[in-house]
């Protein structure tokens, strides 16, 4: 199956009272750049990476395949569903979309890999794949392409959670073994205590 991602790098980053927490240093390299790096699977067709506050920035700091584009949401304030959908509208016809976000940089390529690779395997255009790590919904989501449409008319702010929630009989759980996978940045302390659990 062909599978699309977008990668959301357009949030306000509110909680860290400052920074862009998609700017910040992380390990040699930096948040955003290090999560785009390893969501470069050779599973993916291309990566729709879209960007909001410090738009300029973050596309600076990405060394884009050319496969892949950059997508400027002008509603980024509006949030991450805004950001979804402007994604989306421009990705070739795909069997499915990986949603990924941009704190998330423990994640590896071989994470990424095993959520296409299950997908591909029991997936279907009418199927949602959603990582599980014990009893803690991860991220991120493949939703198959009968549900863009859905996803194009979603109106709630905060990204797609409701459409899973109803379409629970189309959802694949796959449980992981590494909390990569729930791990994300909304402060500066989920960094330092990232780095350190790495």
């Amino acid at each position: 199956m062909k599978i699309n991602a977008i990668l959301l790098a357009a949030g306000l980053s509110s909680r860290m009272r400052g920074p862009n927490k998609l700017l910040l240093p992380f390990e040699d390299d930096y948040v955003i750049s290090k999560t785009y790096s390893a969501l470069q699977s050779n599973e993916l067709s291309s990566i729709a990476v879209v960007t909001g506050r410090d738009a300029d920035k973050v596309g600076a700091y990405l060394d884009l395949r050319e496969q892949d584009q950059l997508v400027h949401n002008i509603n980024f304030e509006r949030g991450m569903t805004s950001s979804i959908q402007a994604g989306l509208a421009t990705l070739a016809d795909s069997d499915g979309v990986i949603i990924a976000l941009g704190d998330m940089p423990w994640l590896r390529t071989n994470d990424y890999d095993q959520l296409i690779n299950h997908f591909n395997k029991h997936g279907a255009s009418n199927k949602i794949l959603v990582p599980w790590y014990g009893d803690k919904r991860g991220n991120p989501v493949i939703f198959g392409s009968e549900f863009f449409d859905t996803i194009m008319a979603h109106s709630e702010p905060n990204g797609c959670v409701k459409v899973v929630r109803e379409n629970l009989d189309h959802v694949l759980n796959l449980n992981v073994e590494t909390d990569r996978f729930i791990m994300d940045i909304d402060t500066l302390e989920d960094l330092e205590r990232g780095s350190s659990n790495a």
